[in-house]
């Protein structure tokens, strides 16, 4: 495996934002992205299981055969019925949009969804090792849930956890990603992005991530930036790889 690493996600993948993705997997397969991690939100708010769209499951698969590694991202990536605490209020009301699924979870409804979304990854024939919680939150307890369930690796936004036998690994990596909800988030994002890619660059970071979201490529100005960002990064000779392959067989 090459020693430098860049690991490109593409986030909230489900049938209602294909298009999107699609044309945002073609774009890093044009700048020399060869496999990206997608993650997959089973049944995205409620409104539709990827089970329902053969197509969608279809094309996920494909990209799976060429080297792209399907992730569970939650499985709502909601939180529904649930009622906030004030200490999860910046996170669930401005940080999110009411997102943070697996933040202050109750085990048992943690248990049901990560069951489930592993089994319905293996009746599609996809490899289910790797969990990333919806906005990278969760409470410490999901990490000794997650290997019970059968999952090796998560990710917060500042590393990559292995769960490997006899203990928890972990990776320290900054993710570059984007606000893009309002004017002043996408600016201040441009500017958080320029100053870690120039650390990451100096410091020579042997893993770089990089997190997308589908309305990234709405904003030319964002958008600009991750092509050239990717570009700088593959230039350095750091190799695409996804997580999975960090987890020892």
């Amino acid at each position: 495996m090459a020693e430098n690493l860049l690991f490109v996600t593409l986030h909230d993948v489900h049938p209602m934002n294909r298009k999107k993705i699609e044309k945002q997997r073609e774009s890093l397969s044009a700048w020399g992205i060869e496999k990206v991690g997608l993650l997959i939100v089973p049944f995205y708010h409620h409104k539709k299981s990827i089970i329902e769209d053969p197509s969608f499951c279809a094309w996920i698969s494909s990209c799976a055969s060429l080297g792209d590694e399907p992730i569970v991202h939650g499985f709502y990536h909601d939180r529904i019925g649930r009622t906030d605490k004030l200490s999860e209020l910046f996170w669930t009301r401005i940080y999110t949009q009411q997102e943070a699924e697996f933040l202050g979870i109750e085990k048992k409804v943690a248990f049901r969804r990560l069951e489930e979304a592993k089994k319905m990854f293996m009746s599609l024939g996809w490899s289910s090792r790797g969990f990333i919680a919806p906005g990278w939150l969760f409470d410490a307890p999901l990490l000794e849930w997650l290997p019970e369930v059968g999952y090796a690796y998560t990710v917060a936004i500042d590393r990559i956890i292995l769960f490997e036998n006899p203990s928890t690994s972990s990776i320290f990596s900054f993710s570059h990603c984007w606000s893009n909800r309002s004017a002043w988030r996408r600016a201040a994002s441009i500017v958080w992005n320029s100053w870690l890619k120039q650390r990451n660059i100096l410091s020579k970071k042997r893993y770089v991530r990089v997190g997308l979201h589908p309305e990234d490529s709405d904003y030319p100005a964002i958008w600009k930036q991750v092509e050239k960002s990717i570009k700088d990064f593959l230039e350095l000779g750091m190799h695409p790889e996804t997580y999975g392959s960090l987890v020892k067989s």
